[in-house]
C-alpha cells in the first residue's frame, strides 16, 4: 500500500477528532499509515559516562553522606483546553478508526538514535482491536514522511507473521539449589529473569543476570564449599509483564510480613542482577541499617574490583526488578547497582540487546562478588537483620498479579 501520514490535532476535542477522521478516511483505506510527525532526536554531544565514577559510587553507599538529589525541571503543564479528550480515549478511538477505515498497517516512529528500535506490546492485548502495527527506526520513518510531504508516492510491502495464543500459556520459573548443612531449612537466594522483549535476544536484559547467578553457583560448587544455609538460584519468568514469576513465588512460598508462611522467618536474603552488563558497584538491601552493614562487610574485600559497599532502604514498593517482590513482602531483597555501560542509552529493550554488547570481564566480577556475598550470608550464625514487627514499613497497595 501507499504511505499516508496521520497527524492528529493537538489534544483534540471530540468534534475536532471526528472532523479529522472524516478528512483522512478515504486516504487510509488499504494503505500504510505513518502515525504522527517524525521525532526530532538531537545529536548527543555529551553522552553519559559508561562507568560510575568511583567517588560517586562511594558517596551513594555512604549512609552518612548528604544525599545528592538531581535537579530535574519538569516541563510546564499544557494550557487548559476545555473538552479535550483524555489521552487514553484518543488512543482507543484512533485504533477503532484505523480498523473501520481499513488501514493495512500502522507504522510508529521508534524515536531513538542510530537505528535503535524499542518495541513493546499491543496495549489492548487484543489483535481484534488494532491493525497490524510495526515500529520503524527513526531514520527510515523520517525519510518516508519527508517524501510523502513533498508529494511523492511511497509504496511499501509488509510481511507480518504473528502467532496468537487466545487460551494463554504457562510460563515457568527455573529453580535449583545447593542444599545447606546444619541450617538447611534457612535459605539465601539469588536470581535474574529469563524473559525478554522481542526486538532482540535480551542479552543485557536479562541474560546477563541469569548468567552471573549461574556462574556464582558454579563457583561455589567448584570450590566444594558446604554452606550452612541452602543456596537457591531462581531464574524468573514474566518479569517484563510485572514481576509475575517472582511475585507468585514469594506469595506461594513465603507470604508477607502481615501474613507470613513458616518459611518467611527462615529467609536470609535474595540477590538480584538486572541492569545490564556492567560491574556491580553497590547493593541496596531492604532492611535496617544493620543489614547494609553486614553486606558492606561481606563485599568489602572486593573493593579493588569496583564494588563500593551497600546501603539500606525502607521501601516496600514494587517495581524495577524482581528483588522488589521480596521487599514488598517485608523480606530482604538485595538490588545491585551496575556501571550503566550502554544499558539506558542503547540496549535496554531495543534491537541492539544482543550478545555482542556484553563485557565478559564485568560479568565475571559480578559472579565473584555475588558468590562471595551469598556464601557469607549462608555461613553467618544469624540471618540478615530484619525490621522488628513494630518498625516494619507499611505494605504497598495491592496490585493485580
Amino acid at each position: 500500500g501507499s504511505a499516508v501520514q496521520m497527524v492528529l490535532p493537538n489534544r483534540p476535542t471530540q468534534a475536532e477528532l471526528t472532523t479529522y477522521f472524516n478528512s483522512i478516511r478515504a486516504r487510509v483505506k488499504g494503505n500504510i499509515v505513518f502515525y504522527g510527525e517524525p521525532a526530532r532526536v538531537p545529536v548527543n554531544i555529551n553522552p553519559p559516562p559508561k562507568r560510575i565514577p568511583d567517588e560517586t559510587a562511594k558517596r551513594n553507599v555512604n549512609p552518612y553522606a548528604e544525599p545528592v538529589r538531581p535537579q530535574i525541571q519538569a516541563p510546564p503543564p499544557p494550557e487548559p483546553k476545555p473538552d479535550a479528550l483524555p489521552f487514553q480515549e484518543v488512543t482507543t478511538q484512533v485504533n477503532q478508526f484505523l480498523l473501520d477505515a481499513g488501514a493495512a498497517v500502522r507504522v510508529n516512529d521508534a524515536g531513538r538514535e542510530h537505528g535503535q528500535i524499542r518495541a513493546f506490546s499491543n496495549s489492548t492485548y487484543d489483535v481484534a482491536k488494532v491493525v497490524p502495527t510495526v515500529v520503524m527506526r527513526n531514520e527510515d520513518f523520517g525519510r518516508i514522511v519527508r517524501l510523502v510531504q513533498s508529494g511523492r508516492e511511497v509504496r511499501l510491502e509488509f510481511d507480518i507473521r504473528n502467532q496468537v495464543y487466545p487460551e494463554g500459556a504457562t510460563a515457568y520459573n527455573t529453580v535449583a539449589e545447593i542444599v545447606g548443612t546444619d541450617k538447611a531449612d534457612e535459605v539465601i537466594m539469588m536470581g535474574g529473569h529469563l524473559d525478554s522483549w522481542h526486538a532482540a535476544t535480551g542479552a543485557t536484559d536479562n541474560a546477563t543476570g541469569c548468567a552471573v547467578m549461574m556462574e556464582a553457583a558454579r563457583i561455589l560448587l567448584a570450590l566444594g564449599v558446604k554452606p550452612r544455609r541452602t543456596i537457591r538460584v531462581a531464574l524468573w519468568s514474566g518479569e517484563e509483564q510485572g514481576l509475575l514469576g517472582s511475585r507468585a513465588y514469594v506469595e506461594q512460598h513465603f507470604g508477607t510480613a502481615e501474613n507470613p508462611k513458616p518459611a518467611w522467618s527462615k529467609f536470609g536474603g535474595y540477590f538480584n542482577h538486572d541492569t545490564g552488563t556492567g560491574r556491580i558497584r553497590a547493593m541496596t538491601v531492604f532492611g535496617p541499617p544493620e543489614a547494609a552493614t553486614v553486606l558492606r562487610n561481606a563485599v568489602g574485600p572486593f573493593s579493588f574490583m569496583g564494588i563500593e559497599g551497600a546501603i539500606a532502604t525502607r521501601s516496600r514498593g514494587l517495581g524495577g526488578s524482581d528483588h522488589t517482590s521480596f521487599n514488598a513482602a517485608g523480606l530482604p531483597g538485595i538490588g545491585t547497582t551496575l556501571d550503566p555501560i550502554e544499558y539506558g542509552t542503547h540496549t535496554w529493550h531495543t534491537n541492539l540487546d544482543t550478545f555482542e554488547r556484553l563485557i565478559e570481564a564485568d560479568l565475571q566480577q559480578g559472579a565473584i562478588v555475588i558468590a562471595a556475598a551469598v556464601y557469607q550470608l549462608a555461613m553467618r550464625d544469624e540471618l540478615l537483620p530484619r525490621f522488628p514487627p513494630a518498625q516494619m514499613p507499611a505494605a504497598p497497595p495491592l496490585r493485580p498479579n
